[in-house]
């Protein structure tokens, strides 16, 4: 079993809600609350209600203790301060001098990122501030905060059901004003159990969006082909969510080939893969630098052309590779023949172009910048003029995809290949490129494009990043793999060692899902 970082988060429970009557508030502030515990004594059954239903109601005064009971007095005083912080944002006390909103929910958050013990205090603190609460603007500002209490944080497996209890009392009231954002958080809640929670906390940006009722922001997704997708992401959406709304946008529904997309996340030339269940706002921030892109990394689904972008978006990332040295080519009499068919196809493939002839000019575009210096110009052009004379001229569409189908045959499509410039393995001369595709990681040599090592995906047992050794040095990656009987470590320093790395990550959590 492989131990690169395993990507589905682990929970040893399971997330249910419960059936009945059983698991209201008000039953575990019987058996949880510390005022529920000294009223033991009172007499009387619908006393005892009473003042049960009185723990987990809205009150104006704020509380003298923890809701819970803690042994540990410095918890104790966390609690107490953090409720008259929750009165502050909900309106229910007027806010300290220089302190809004915005600091106060951060405030809260805060302290449950930096107090794990503190989760379920703050939720039934919450809670009770929100139960029968005369103030709507008040209860509003509850539920926003739970909003985002249940996509950040857990409670403990104790309250959980009785959380998701009262989330699904609260949301199946069609006449009550917050069954739509209780909705919300019952879904936060399930992809929090399911993903482990977003990571970073919110931008004050974000926030104030929130409060303004802005739940969603724009996001432009830049797809293969200059395709633009325009979309609006929420608080805590996941990528895998978003891989579907897209896939589906593009005629691509099935879940197994939704699978084999992935989307990337780039600043300042940094590239990062994300795993499908990684919250988008984690890498988008605030920040207007990251630029978020697709791609189809894995290449097992037939492809299937009855969607004009599917087409395009296709067209696009393999032309784009092609062209840029993304797929290895090595020269050959026959890859010279190979380039003249492609070179026609890409000119079939430009609308306006269907008759003309190709000119110099033109051909160098169509060319692959890795074997523009080791092609004959004048062969080429006399092979392209050749083709252009013989044959039928196709329409863009069905140039495009006989273009797709032709560079699948290549012997190296369907790598994602990284330029590596030195390797721990003295045998393997450098520069080099290694190739990952969805079962093994090859290695070719930088001229000759020959495949001097092969690490099957199945032996790959361990694998890190490393800093580069000296300033303006390389990252790099070290490998660990073989069997417990031979096992071997190989390291190798490349600019690109970050997106490999989580690309190899990515790949092999899509094919451990695939098995």
């Amino acid at each position: 079993q492989s131990s690169v970082p395993s990507l589905a988060s682990e929970r040893n429970s399971i997330m249910l809600v419960p059936a009945g009557d059983h698991y209201t508030m008000m039953d575990f502030a019987t058996a949880y609350f510390r005022e529920a515990q000294s009223m033991q004594g009172l007499k009387g059954m619908s006393a005892e209600k009473k003042s049960a239903a009185d723990l987990v109601r809205h009150t104006k005064v704020p509380i003298k203790q923890s809701l819970l009971r803690y042994s540990d007095s410095e918890l104790n005083e966390l609690a107490t301060k953090n409720f008259k912080t929750l009165m502050r944002f909900m309106g229910d006390q007027s806010k300290l001098k220089d302190q809004n909103e915005v600091e106060c929910i951060y405030e809260i958050l805060q302290l449950c990122k930096e107090k794990e013990s503190l989760h379920d205090e703050v939720y039934c603190q919450v809670i009770k501030q929100v139960t029968h609460n005369p103030n709507q603007e008040s209860v509003l500002r509850g539920w926003l905060l739970l909003n985002l209490l249940t996509g950040y944080f857990l409670p403990s497996n104790i309250l959980m059901p009785y959380a998701t209890k009262f989330l699904q009392l609260a949301s199946s009231d069609p006449s009550s004003t917050h069954h739509d954002i209780a909705k919300i958080c019952q879904s936060n809640l399930r992809k929090n159990f399911m993903y482990g929670g977003r990571r970073h906390l919110p931008f004050p940006v974000e926030i104030e969006a929130l409060l303004k009722g802005r739940g969603a922001r724009r996001l432009v997704i830049l797809m293969p082909g200059g395709v633009e997708y325009l979309t609006r992401i929420k608080t805590f959406t996941v990528a895998k969510e978003l891989l579907q709304e897209i896939c589906e946008q593009m005629g691509a529904g099935e879940q197994e080939e939704i699978q084999e997309f992935v989307l990337f996340a780039i600043k300042n030339k940094m590239v990062r893969p994300l795993r499908s269940e990684e919250y988008l706002h984690d890498y988008l921030l605030e920040d207007k630098l990251v630029t978020v892109t697709l791609r189809r990394l894995i290449w097992r689904t037939p492809l299937h052309f009855e969607n004009k972008i599917y087409t395009d978006v296709h067209y696009g990332q393999i032309l784009w590779d092609y062209l840029n040295g993304r797929i290895l080519l090595s020269h050959s009499k026959e890859m010279e023949m190979q380039v003249g068919i492609l070179a026609v196809l890409q000119h079939w493939a430009k609308a306006e172009q269907q008759n003309s002839a190709l000119s110099r000019e033109e051909l160098k575009e169509y060319t692959p910048q890795t074997l523009q210096s080791s092609i004959r110009p004048q062969a080429l052009q006399n092979h392209v003029g050749m083709l252009l004379r013989t044959r039928q001229p196709l329409q863009p569409v069905d140039a495009k995809i006989q273009f797709i189908e032709h560079v699948m045959k290549l012997p190296f499509f369907g790598y994602n290949t990284y330029f590596v410039e030195r390797v721990s393995d003295d045998t393997i001369p450098v520069p080099c490129f290694f190739g990952v595709n969805k079962e093994e990681i090859i290695v070719a040599d930088g001229t000759t494009q020959e495949v001097s090592c092969v690490i099957p995906l199945k032996e790959l047992q361990k694998m890190r990043t490393l800093q580069p050794v000296s300033d303006g040095g390389l990252p790099g990656i070290e490998m660990n793999y073989g069997s417990a009987a031979n096992p071997k470590t190989m390291w190798i320093e490349l600019s690109q060692a970050k997106e490999m790395y989580h690309t190899i990550v990515v790949i092999l959590d899509k094919t451990e899902l695939h098995h």
